[in-house]
Formats: structure tokens, sequence, C-alpha cells
């Protein structure tokens, strides 16, 4: 059995399952964070980007400064598509430039087109960590480190655990009252796909 005092990871599929079938939020995310390689070629330094669904800065209810968020189609596993929203510092570093929305980025050697900038003071949802870079869960597996993980999997991998989640709760809807529809909702997850002890 998994430790369920440590930080639980959900696999993409599993996301998707609880976006679509639960009852009791208004809506749900996913992300993980990722060490990238941010720069040219022989100027690279690593930041910290988070990889996310679509609905990221909508579920946080986060407005961007400029551009826009992520679309559905730019989450779907497979289609790799290279864009990103970088954060507000990152903009400052580049002196408030208008041009920065559009231009290129290069992340692991790969060059990604920059359509948001995130709002000043906005950090993302790790208190510790602040990602200078946001980028669509469609570019996962080119992009993630698996930190924690010894078996690594793709995102589309219904073992896989990448995926941090976190929900808006409807309006009304009290954490409480959450509780016996998500741990329903769970059980039914877990007698259609059962995990190997």
């Amino acid at each position: 059995k998994k430790d369920p005092k440590k930080f639980r990871g959900f696999s993409y599929p599993t996301y998707l399952d609880i976006r679509e079938q639960n009852t009791v939020f208004s809506d749900v995310m996913g992300f993980n964070l990722a060490l990238i390689g941010l720069g040219q070629k022989g100027d690279t330094r690593r930041a910290f980007s988070a990889i996310v669904t679509s609905n990221y800065f909508s579920v946080l209810g986060v407005p961007l400064a400029r551009g826009r968020a992520f679309l559905p189609e730019e989450e779907t596993p497979g289609h790799n598509t290279p864009v990103a929203i970088v954060s507000y510092s990152y903009w400052q570093k580049h002196d408030v430039d208008p041009n920065v929305l559009g231009s290129q980025l290069l992340i692991n050697g790969r060059s990604f087109t920059i359509i948001g900038i995130t709002p000043k003071g906005f950090v993302g949802t790790m208190q510790i960590l602040s990602p200078e870079v946001w980028l669509p869960m469609s570019v996962y597996d080119q992009v993630a480190n698996d930190f924690e993980s010894e078996n690594k999997t793709t995102i589309e991998d219904r073992k896989g655990t990448q995926l941090r989640i976190m929900g808006r709760l409807k309006p009304g809807m009290t954490a409480s009252a959450a509780k016996p529809a998500l741990e329903g909702l769970a059980a039914n997850l877990e007698r259609a796909y059962p995990v190997e002890q």
C-alpha cells in the first residue's frame, strides 16, 4: 500500500475521470513541476517550470497580465504544442517588452512561442518554488524530470502518478460535504482500474 501521508500523485487519465465524474467541484486542474534548461546554447540556465492542464489559471481564478491561457487541445497528450506562459518577473527581466508575446523561448534546446504572461506576484501553487515558465500538459513527456519516480511512465499511462490535482468547490459546497462524494468517486475508479499492490 502507498503511504497516505505522502503527496498523492494521479495519472492524466485518472485526472480526466475525476474532472468529468466528480459532483463537488466546478472544475479540477492538474499540474506538476519540472526543472528545465532555459535559454540559448552556451547561455542556458536551469529554471523551474510548471506543466499544467489548460484550465489551470481559470481554476485558480488568476487572469493573465497579457496574452492567453492554454487551449484544451494544447493539453492533449501527443500534441506536443510548443507554447509557453512566462512569469511577470521573467517579463520584467526583459524590460517589460510588449514584443515578448509571440517571441521564441528556448526550453531544453527546443523553441517555444510565448503566448501569455502571469500577473505580478503570482507564484503558482507551490509555496517554495516559483516557476518562471508554465507549459501545457501535452509537452509533459518531453520536459518532465520525474524526480520521485523510479518507474517512469508516459503522461497517457493510467499507472502514472505525475499529476497533483486541485479543484474549485462548487458554490455552496463545503469540504466536509465534498468528502463522501469524492470517496465514492475514488472507490469507483479503484474498482474500474485496480492498483497493483
